[in-house]
């Protein structure tokens, strides 16, 4: 878990972990947002006016959570929005992606483009298969399908956050085409059928004790 070109940093405050990873290179932040007080965490000017907006409790918490790992990384940026909702640092040039469970807010960046998502392993998503992906994609999972369909899911929500088109179909326009494992990583190979289907994705999926986090990345700028 974790353990395959990668350095693992556990600070002093127990309420994250920092992973960097080495090929290729990219780091992951991940905070347990229930271990900390998240009303303490320091904001832009801009991101205060964004912060009042949100009434929701469980939004308002993912949204500082964030920002709380940022603050924690030493990133020095605001973390703003593109009108779809994809997550940007306004003032470095580092891709950044964003995700969420019920207790956790995962933050990935890199210098290229890149998506995350992050998933409780005791979700099911074998009941929705038919929903999200084709036979043949299924069929790379014969072995441990509960897990593998899950894997399958995370997969594609980290590409969908990484190749940013709108209502992009998860079953009809993203297709994974191949999987292995290494070291205890899981890897897919991927392609988006729709506007840039000549661009190889490549998606790593890591797991801690409770949770599959999934990387996608171009191979090369499409």
């Amino acid at each position: 878990m974790f353990t395959h070109l990668c350095t693992i940093r556990k600070y002093m405050m127990p309420s994250y972990d920092h992973f960097q990873f080495n090929n290729p290179e990219f780091e992951i932040a991940i905070l347990h947002m229930d271990s900390i007080e998240l009303d303490s965490t320091v904001l832009f000017p801009s991101e205060i006016v964004q912060e009042q907006l949100r009434s929701n409790t469980k939004r308002k918490k993912e949204y500082l959570g964030a920002r709380y790992l940022r603050n924690s990384l030493n990133i020095n940026s605001p973390i703003l929005y593109h009108p779809n909702g994809k997550p940007y640092f306004s003032d470095i040039e580092l891709s950044l992606s964003i995700s969420h469970t019920s207790t956790q807010v995962a933050l990935a960046f890199a210098k290229f483009p890149i998506g995350i998502d992050i998933e409780e392993k005791h979700r099911d998503t074998a009941k929705i298969i038919n929903k999200f992906a084709v036979d043949d994609e299924k069929n790379l999972f014969k072995i441990n399908q509960k897990n593998g369909f899950l894997q399958l899911w995370c997969a594609k929500e980290a590409i969908y956050k990484l190749v940013d088109l709108e209502h992009l179909s998860f079953k009809d326009e993203i297709r994974i085409l191949g999987h292995k494992e290494m070291n205890g990583v899981v890897y897919l190979s991927a392609k988006i059928l729709r506007e840039i289907p000549d661009a190889e994705i490549q998606i790593q999926i890591r797991e801690t004790t409770h949770h599959y986090i999934a990387i996608a990345y171009f191979r090369s700028l499409p």
